[in-house]
């Protein structure tokens, strides 16, 4: 994923393979044609409602009122995907905006779960309890499978109980099933806010280490 901040050309620019573009007023555009690679199977979602979804959750964080008259560009490319291409998709985002040095109010960390209903054992689920199953990270085939929930989740790294955006593929998902995928999220975003942590100090120290070598 890459993001960049520059004035508003007059032209409009030409199109870009999954872009999420915001003014600095807050009045969202959109440019895109179709992805380069074919989304999993069972999402059922179209390029235009996973850009939407991409949009806001960026939105929701970046300061737009300190870039006026600017366009702050978002290119998502997939190269290969084996599920949870949206949640990906979202975190990638904000490791691009970070990197890019823009303001941010909060970090969005999106998480991706399969809910379903019943007791089983398999390796790499995690029973949340009151009959209700939850996978954190599923791959396409799972995510494609029959008679469960695919949970799409956006929080806040600095405050979890606020949802920034969701997102639900596949069966009509319950109140419990809801409450413990939004549990399970809230687990998962401490874990990431520490990978996204150890990967910009590590960046920064690689930085130091070539500028005054």
């Amino acid at each position: 994923a890459g993001a960049s901040s520059s004035p508003a050309p007059s032209d409009g620019g030409g199109p870009s393979p999954f872009a999420a573009t915001s003014g600095g007023d807050g009045a969202p555009g959109e440019r895109m044609k179709p992805l380069p690679a074919p989304l999993p199977p069972g999402l059922g979602a179209s390029e235009r409602e996973l850009e939407h979804f991409l949009r806001d959750a960026l939105s929701s964080c970046i300061m737009l009122e300190r870039y006026p008259r600017c366009v702050i560009q978002v290119v998502v490319q997939i190269v290969q995907a084996d599920g949870g291409v949206l949640g990906t998709a979202v975190n990638c985002a904000v490791m691009a905006l970070m990197d890019a040095g823009l303001a941010m109010r909060g970090l969005p960390v999106a998480s991706t779960c399969v809910v379903f209903g019943g007791a089983g054992e398999k390796s790499g689920q995690e029973r949340v309890g009151g009959g209700v199953t939850v996978w954190l990270d599923p791959t396409a085939e799972e995510e494609s499978g029959e008679g469960h929930s695919t949970v799409v989740l956006v929080t806040d790294a600095s405050e979890q109980s606020l949802i920034l955006n969701s997102m639900t593929f596949g069966s009509p998902l319950s109140l419990e099933g809801l409450t413990c995928s939004i549990d399970v999220s809230n687990q998962m975003a401490v874990a990431m806010l520490k990978f996204m942590r150890l990967a910009v100090e590590q960046k920064v120290t690689k930085e130091l280490q070539t500028l005054w070598s």
